[in-house]
């Protein structure tokens, strides 16, 4: 049984921007659509790394062990997103709405959190190490254990 690494990841293919757009507007149609037409985006061990995803609606949108190494997310709506076990290593996560999404187990060691919506945000086990703008009050609305890792300044 193949072992779940970011090298098996990074060796998969890259999404290209065309199939990446097709698998957004499909899921923005499920979105509005109640849930009844198109469908939900499943980038489930997809590679996009440094993807650029600046204010996109990727509510309940499944990234679980995704590669998103440096992924430009500004403003997007990420609330109630599997991104459990992804690498969001040095990503923009600035002003994202996070609310009630699984980030168990993520790496975002360097990732921009600046006001970020970390509300009943799943943070266990993740690596919040030497990541940039997370603040204490953010940290206070989600849910962690003794295996979150915060950065030195919290």
């Amino acid at each position: 049984m193949e072992k779940d690494t970011d090298s098996n990841i990074t060796n998969s293919p890259k999404i290209s921007k065309n199939d990446l757009k097709k698998i957004l507007t499909h899921h923005s149609l499920w979105l509005h659509s109640d849930e009844s037409e198109g469908e939900m985006a499943n980038l489930e061990r997809s590679n996009l790394r440094g993807a650029v995803l600046l204010g996109a609606n990727l509510v309940k949108a499944n990234f679980k062990n995704a590669y998103l190494y440096g992924a430009y997310l500004k403003n997007a709506n990420l609330s109630h997103a599997n991104l459990s076990g992804a690498n969001l290593r040095g990503a923009n996560l600035r002003w994202v709405n996070l609310k009630g999404a699984d980030l168990s187990g993520a790496n975002l060691m360097r990732a921009d959190l600046h006001e970020s919506n970390l509300k009943e945000t799943n943070l266990m086990g993740a690596n919040l190490k030497m990541s940039d703008g997370l603040t204490r009050a953010q940290i206070d609305l989600a849910l962690t254990n003794e295996t979150t890792q915060f950065p030195d300044f919290l």
